[in-house]
């Protein structure tokens, strides 16, 4: 983490940024972003604009909507190239809050983005979009997230790109307890989740966390993950939490298709997961458009990917096509 620049905003270069809130809980306003290419600003394209939903990662614990290093630049090109308008979205953090209540805000903030970001942006800007039109994107527990919102939102988006996702939370990686360095970084203690945990305890009043800015929770989301403590979110009795018992069981992802990419050197999310979502599409959904690239590199090797590369066509092209329909 010592090589993350929390404050280098350099790559959002070319957009303007919106923020806005979706919702409020308690109280306290959760917020999501928007990013518009400049070049929209300037020509006031006729035509509702394509719209990119995106959902950070940072292990369900960390991160925020406009953290830089999480923040691929593949989206910027992406969008810049078909005049699309981005929308990150924050959400609550756990421990504090449930896994439920992350997946409530994800989904709360896909629907704020279908029924009331139109009139919004419009008002900003004077920039129509398309709310037919949506592909969701995600990595890491991003790529969870966007997996989940997939299936449960089949018929009204259109695509989904996932980057290493967090897909198979009982393997031991996940839910056991064992010396796993990760990002080079050494095994963390196990006290570091638990003295997180009495804090939240001795509060004696509920927080929410939905911005981690600075990804200063990232030790925090290392230690719960190297010490097995991911059951404590993901309960290996909530199979309803579990993307690939929810395949099997019959849900299905929108038909415009799913692209996965992973590193095969991954140690902080291992690529036998999205192996193993392949593998579930194959016996259960095969006619789904669903492209896998296994890649040489470590969690976040997309950090400098093109969407020109081979690899990136070969899985994007047909996404995009579904997506601009």
């Amino acid at each position: 983490m010592s090589n993350f620049s929390p404050n280098d905003f350099s790559r959002f270069s070319g957009f303007h940024i919106l923020e806005t809130t979706y919702k409020v809980v308690l109280d306290h306003e959760i917020a999501c972003h928007v990013l518009i290419p400049e070049h929209l600003l300037k020509e006031k394209p006729e035509a509702p604009r394509p719209i990119l939903f995106r959902v950070h990662g940072g292990g369900f614990i960390a991160g925020s909507s406009l953290f830089p290093n999480f923040f691929a630049p593949w989206h910027f090109e992406l969008a810049a190239r078909h005049g699309a308008v981005i929308v990150s979205c924050d959400y609550r953090l756990v421990p504090e809050a449930s896994i439920d209540e992350l997946l409530e805000d994800v989904q709360d903030c896909l629907k704020w983005t279908q029924d009331a970001f139109p009139a919004f942006i419009n008002d900003k800007t004077g920039i129509a979009v398309d709310t037919d039109r949506i592909m969701v994107a995600g990595d890491s527990a991003g790529g969870y997230l966007s997996l989940y919102l997939g299936l449960r939102n089949a018929s009204s988006i259109r695509a989904v790109a996932a980057a290493y996702p967090v897909v198979d939370l009982e393997s031991p990686h996940f839910a056991e307890k064992y010396d796993k360095p990760m990002l080079g970084m050494p095994h963390l203690p196990e006290s570091i989740v638990d003295e997180h945990m009495a804090k939240i305890a001795a509060e004696g009043k509920r927080s929410i966390i939905s911005a981690d800015k600075g990804c200063a929770r990232g030790e925090l989301m290392f230690s719960f993950i190297q010490n097995g403590r991911f059951i404590d979110i993901f309960p290996p009795s909530r199979t309803d939490l579990s993307l690939l018992k929810r395949i099997q069981a019959g849900e299905r992802f929108p038909r415009g298709g799913v692209f996965v990419w992973h590193g095969r050197n991954d140690t902080v999310v291992p690529v036998g997961g999205s192996i193993k979502l392949a593998e579930t599409i194959r016996e259960h959904d095969p006619e789904l458009a669903f492209e896998l690239a296994l890649r040489d590199g470590e969690h976040g090797f997309d950090a400098t990917a093109s969407i020109d590369e081979d690899w990136m066509r070969a899985g994007m092209d047909k996404l995009v096509s579904a997506w601009l329909a």
